[in-house]
This record gives structure tokens, C-alpha cells and sequence, in this order.
């Protein structure tokens, strides 16, 4: 079983974020946050089929038209 999406964890701001696995093979192995940008302090978290067991572990609610995290 293939999966689609890499999840990484940036070790400098705890920063989550996913990357799709098609995405990984056009780019080299450096990986850095998206919010910082050039250092390498991420690691891979997991790999998953869709972004929504990714996101499993979140509940999220739509209120008001604006999506919030429950917990």
C-alpha cells in the first residue's frame, strides 16, 4: 500500500505540516518549515493515505462561517 502524504514536525516552533509524496520525488531530500524556510530541523512524523487521517487526531467545527479547532 503506497501512501500519498508525508507528515513533518519542525523541532525549532512544533510546526505540523504535510507534504505530498509526488511532491517528495520532483524536490531533493531537504525538507525545511514553512514557516522558517532554510534550516533543517524537521522530521517525519508519519505517512498517510489522505489528509484526512492526517488530520485525525483534530476535531474541527464550522461556527459562525469560520472553522475552529475542538478538542
Amino acid at each position: 500500500m503506497t501512501r500519498n502524504y508525508i507528515v513533518f514536525k519542525c523541532k525549532a516552533c512544533g510546526c505540523e505540516f504535510a507534504m505530498p509524496k509526488e511532491q517528495m520525488t520532483r524536490t531533493t531530500n531537504y525538507v525545511g518549515c514553512p514557516l522558517h524556510g532554510k534550516h533543517n530541523s524537521t522530521v517525519v512524523i508519519g505517512a498517510f493515505d489522505n489528509l484526512n487521517e492526517c488530520m485525525d487526531h483534530d476535531k474541527y467545527k464550522v461556527e459562525h462561517g469560520v472553522v475552529k479547532q475542538k478538542r
